[in-house]
């Protein structure tokens, strides 16, 4: 298969080892003994990148030990059918999100307003996509993915996931207070695992880096990372350094203003058991955060 996310990712990957070895695309293919034109197709998957084609491209540029095995592993596997390629009908903006999740060893992801996608609930997902018109034969579907999704948080070598969640997230009660109570609870649970950690922006910090927007930071073994935003039903992947950059920077101050991941458990704790109460949780003046972590 050539064109598609698992063929970009891999060709993205032959570039990196090509670059690094210093040979050029003419040099590679007189090496491998074909034009700089195919070298090209291999490394943006506008040619079918078969295993023989990449062991010997390999060879030429000496990658070995285990990154050679885990770059023919990726060859062998590029034909192989997976969940979101199986013509169920998923957004394509959305399965080239779904693979680079797949991909990635470490997750950032900045939200203010919802929780994120890889920790909602079936009940709090289906309220969002109620409230923003998704069709009712889609629900279900777009449902199913979401949670499918989530698998990478519990592999046998699961992702690393960092969490930046504005306080905001918390008061929002998506499909009322008894969904919001058992989203919140599932969301301790699930943050108490080692590779994920949570961090809560509280009211109290002001005005802080992540009010810029919500954002996807994708970190891999070799390839350099990328940012995935999305609006509705667009998303696009930034790659180019300078691109990505302010993000990194981004993340490191919202990790700075933001409550430590135990202090984060305790407030969305506060949270759930004010939303089990039928309490009000609008405390935009920061309130609950200083009375509930004062304790």
């Amino acid at each position: 298969m050539s064109d598609t996310p698992r063929a970009r990712a891999l060709g993205k990957e032959l570039r990196a080892v090509r670059e690094q070895s210093g040979l050029t695309l003419r040099q590679l293919g007189d090496l491998i003994g074909c034009s700089e034109a195919k070298v090209s197709r291999m490394e943006t998957a506008r040619r079918r990148l078969a295993p023989n084609s990449v062991r010997a491209f390999l060879d030429a540029v000496d990658v070995r030990g285990a990154n050679r095995d885990r770059l023919l592993r990726l060859a062998y596997d590029i034909d192989e059918p997976v969940w979101w390629e199986s013509g169920i009908g998923l957004p394509a903006q959305l399965t080239e999100l779904i693979d680079a999740e797949k991909r990635a060893v470490c997750i950032t992801e900045a939200s203010e307003v919802l929780v994120p996608g890889l920790l909602q609930i079936p009940d709090y997902a289906r309220a969002l996509f109620n409230a923003t018109g998704v069709p009712a034969e889609q629900v279900d579907r777009l449902i199913g993915a979401r949670l499918a999704r989530q698998g990478i948080l519990h592999r046998a070598e699961p992702t690393r996931y960092v969490v930046l969640l504005d306080e905001a997230a918390l008061c929002r009660a998506v499909g009322g207070p008894a969904v919001m109570a058992a989203q919140l609870n599932a969301m301790c649970a699930v943050c108490r695992e080692p590779n994920i950690s949570l961090h809560v922006v509280p009211f109290t910090a002001g005005a802080h880096t992540g009010l810029d927007g919500p954002f996807l930071l994708l970190e891999f073994v070799r390839s350099r990372p990328v940012v995935h935003l999305e609006q509705r039903r667009c998303g696009a992947f930034l790659d180019d350094p300078e691109d990505v950059t302010p993000f990194l920077h981004a993340r490191s101050s919202l990790c700075r203003t933001a409550l430590s991941p135990d202090r984060s458990l305790e407030l969305v704790a506060a949270y759930a058991r004010r939303y089990e109460c039928g309490e009000d949780t609008g405390h935009g003046d920061g309130a609950l955060a200083e009375i509930e972590l004062q304790r």
